[in-house]
């Protein structure tokens, strides 16, 4: 079944059924760590864990049988194991490492964020316009290979009270 675990608003609680995320952890962590390792460069594209279903989600690029096999044998009924991911991780560093924040800058988009995605994207966050900021990179780097989200700058917000006893952060 699909644990459901409820923070109490001091500690996560156990499942109803009693499995505690920590100890599902315990068993996933080795399994995702070992993933990019035994898929290998050519076809590891991301993971993560799914405590809920004490299960690694694996995200492959074209994987033939074998390593499926090597991965299913080394930590059976873990994986649960996508195999068309669009490219693997590797393929991301050369757009990663050359991304131009002062250029798309110039061009309006204001990048906060750039990082590869567990499924094989580029994620690209940017503060506004995400649709100009997607078709502008699409044109750029290709369809398919970009994925924009929100975000924006982060800051630690101190809190003072304003005159009238509500917040005003600084």
């Amino acid at each position: 079944h699909e644990h459901t675990f409820v923070w109490d608003g001091q500690e996560l609680l156990p499942c109803a059924c009693g499995a505690e995320m920590m100890a599902i952890e315990s068993v996933l962590h080795p399994a995702a760590d070992d993933a990019g390792r035994l898929a290998g460069d050519s076809y590891y594209t991301g993971c993560r864990l799914r405590q809920e279903l004490e299960a690694v989600e694996l995200w492959l690029f074209n994987a033939p049988e074998q390593v499926l096999q090597e991965l299913e044998a080394a930590y059976p009924g873990v994986y649960l194991i996508h195999n068309d991911a669009p490219r693997p991780l590797t393929a991301l560093d050369e757009p990663m490492d050359s991304f131009d924040w002062s250029a798309w800058k110039a061009e309006g988009v204001r990048v906060w964020v750039v990082g590869p995605t567990v499924d094989g994207y580029l994620n690209v966050g940017v503060e506004d316009d995400l649709e100009t900021a997607q078709k502008k990179l699409d044109a750029a780097y290709g369809d398919n290979v970009i994925r924009v989200s929100q975000a924006g700058p982060i800051s630690a917000l101190s809190a003072r009270p304003n005159v009238d006893g509500s917040q005003v952060h600084a």
